[in-house]
């Protein structure tokens, strides 16, 4: 697996993730990545799942590098992520799970629970999040490909 330079990031959240999601643009602009906003656009009430199909879709697609997703817990957007083939979602609390789900697992969505961090911390696990590298080659990439070929099969039907 090849080591991919962020470029652009796809960002999303419902209304329980919206006020920090704004707060978490400019970070990642500050580093010169391109950012789209995939929504919600407001605090009201909407469905979490449009929004995570909408940027796992994105990614898996190839149109961004990776992505970021927020809900009040994080676990339901990160459940509707992990539907799309090719998405390696996860939800992270600390710099370790950040740093862990990139460099061991290859992950290429980022999830945050807005209700179980402070601005802070989001920050932290973002910048960590973006800075580590995946340690291809050994035991690592080898995960990940076992983990892409159950996904095909599950796609085309096989076991």
């Amino acid at each position: 697996m090849r080591q991919t330079v962020i470029r652009r990031v796809a960002i999303g959240a419902d209304h329980g993730g919206f006020r920090l999601k704004a707060r978490l643009i400019p970070l990642l602009q500050a580093t010169g990545v391109e950012v789209a906003d995939l929504g919600t656009h407001s605090p009201a009430p909407c469905d979490y799942p449009l929004i995570g199909g909408k940027v796992a879709s994105a990614v898996a697609q190839g149109r961004f590098d990776r992505g970021i997703l927020l809900c009040k817990s994080g676990i339901g957007i990160a459940i509707v992520a992990n539907k799309i083939p090719g998405i390696r979602a996860a939800v992270c609390r600390d710099a370790f799970e950040a740093q862990r789900s990139r460099a061991h697992n290859d992950a290429n969505i980022l999830v945050l629970g807005a209700e179980q961090l402070s601005e802070a911390q989001a920050k932290r696990i973002v910048r960590i999040w973006c800075a580590t590298p995946f340690e291809s080659g050994g035991r690592h990439e080898r995960r990940v490909r076992q983990i892409t070929a159950i996904e095909r099969a599950i796609v085309k039907g096989g076991k």
